[in-house]
């Protein structure tokens, strides 16, 4: 793990007025809510989406559809839900070391309002790029996961580093959760279709609303380590995943967090993490590849690559022993 640029970000000083998103940021990802709401669906049933955004990934992953293999196919088609004919499987595939493979379902169905009822869902319409690089992450780095407790939050509709945590590092016990119902059945169908493929890791799935203290009277101070992919965009919502995060986390645990700056959004949770306790320390060249891939796309496709919405920093917060 690549970590040369570091800054300690309980030693810095926090602007005293309040975080606020860009404008312009808030208008890309709701136009984004909009046109699927207005379309009932995705414009591209594929694990990266067609969608408003100009950069896609960083093709860390090859991601193939299974409908190109008849075997996977029929497989794929028996395992449907009747009531869920709109969906696709692919094969999600990491062609450098550690090489690595896991099927993948998404929903490609209308989006109605009532799917949106009591959360924030935007993150659910497409896999975004520090999805991605979590579970390529994940694989660089799987020694800090074997053996240990794992939880994801707001895995989304497949719960990718996750399940690759379950797959590739071998952790004892890894949780799979989202706030979102339909999320959660489909990545129950997930873990299906890979059987096999995790060994003696204990693989749970449930709903898990932050804001919801009884979604989590069993899991506290469990543990080791948690993941964390692109949910710190809601003002409203990241005091609420910080206290969550502690609660959830053993003494000398850690969490793992991946996020674009986007404005002041990742600072503000950095802000709000160091006032409940938490000691943060914020890494911007986490991984040598993915800091090769920021630096060429910023010279090469300034058009497409905008640092502040697609480069995900990473943030680690340790919650220490007293």
């Amino acid at each position: 793990m690549a970590a040369d640029i570091r800054k300690k970000s309980t030693n810095s000083k926090c602007n005293d007025k309040k975080a606020r998103m860009n404008p312009s940021v808030a208008k890309m990802r709701w136009k984004l809510l909009a046109k699927a709401l207005h379309e009932g669906r995705v414009s591209e049933a594929g694990l990266f989406f067609e969608s408003v955004r100009r950069f896609q990934n960083f093709g860390l992953l090859q991601v193939s559809s299974l409908a190109d293999d008849k075997q996977e196919m029929h497989a794929s088609r028996m395992m449907q839900d009747e009531n869920e004919t709109d969906a696709s499987w692919f094969a999600v595939k990491c062609l450098k070391e550690p090489q690595f493979s896991l099927k993948m379902r998404f929903l490609a169905k209308r989006i109605t309002a009532n799917d949106l009822h009591g959360f924030n869902n935007t993150g659910n319409i497409c896999i975004w790029p520090s999805e991605e690089v979590m579970a390529y992450y994940v694989m660089k780095n799987k020694e800090l996961f074997h053996c240990k407790h794992i939880l994801e939050l707001g895995g989304g509709m497949t719960c990718l580093a996750g399940f690759t945590v379950a797959a590739a590092a071998r952790a004892s016990e890894v949780f799979l959760t989202d706030g979102n119902q339909r999320c959660v059945s489909n990545v129950e169908k997930i873990l299906e279709a890979n059987k096999g493929k995790f060994g003696n890791c204990s693989i749970h799935i449930r709903r898990l609303r932050w804001d919801e203290e009884n979604d989590m009277n069993d899991l506290q101070q469990r543990f080791d380590v948690i993941l964390i992919a692109d949910c710190l965009y809601f003002e409203e919502s990241r005091r609420a995943l910080v206290q969550t995060i502690w609660n959830v986390l053993k003494k000398d645990g850690m969490a793992v967090i991946l996020a674009p700056a986007r404005g002041n959004t990742f600072q503000d949770f950095v802000r709000l993490s160091a006032e409940v306790g938490f000691e943060t320390d914020l890494i911007m060249a986490y991984d040598t590849c993915v800091w090769e891939l920021h630096s060429r796309y910023l010279k090469e496709k300034p058009e497409l690559y905008d640092a502040n919405l697609h480069y995900p920093q990473m943030l680690i917060i340790r919650k220490c022993s007293i």
